[in-house]
């Protein structure tokens, strides 16, 4: 369960699409990078000091995976970094399903919806459709989010 503490950090990033990730994460002490990860594998997150960052944990994306896709697996982690930190050993990696082998899919279903919620904040949605902007092409490239993220957040058959 997010804290309102951590809550706050994050309502103070979202109030204007698209969501910057990578600024939410290093509010956490964490960094994201992009890199060439083993196939199969779209994110993770690894315990190492030597990255010197403020929670000693770092995310990787699979940099060969489109922008949309990347940002969706970053913010999918950073759920896992505030969720389930202490079920972590010195890595988690999920693979292009977003699973692991480490999580239950109660654990895997719990960071989607953290991510929707990250990058697609419902208040700013609505308030973008309020503006206009009604068509999941139009929302998915205000929010940098794939079509299928966007249609799946609006409720719409995927």
């Amino acid at each position: 369960m997010i804290t309102s503490e951590q809550q706050s950090v994050i309502d103070g990033h979202t109030k204007s699409a698209p969501v910057d990730v990578k600024k939410i994460a290093k509010s956490f002490g964490l960094e994201v990078y992009e890199g060439r990860l083993p196939p199969g594998v779209s994110g993770m997150l690894v315990r190492d000091e030597a990255y010197k960052t403020k929670s000693g944990f770092v995310c990787f994306v699979d940099k060969n995976e489109p922008v949309t896709r990347q940002r969706f697996t970053a913010a999918h982690e950073i759920g896992h970094f505030l969720l389930h930190r202490n079920q972590i050993g010195s890595y988690h990696e999920d693979n292009i399903l977003l699973r692991s082998e480490g999580f239950s899919s109660y654990q895997e279903t719990e960071a989607n919806r953290f991510a929707a919620n990250l990058l697609m904040p419902w208040d700013l949605v609505v308030k973008y459709m309020d503006e206009g902007e009604r068509t999941v092409d139009k929302l998915s490239k205000r929010f940098n989010v794939s079509r299928i993220a966007m249609g799946i957040r609006l409720g719409l058959p995927t």
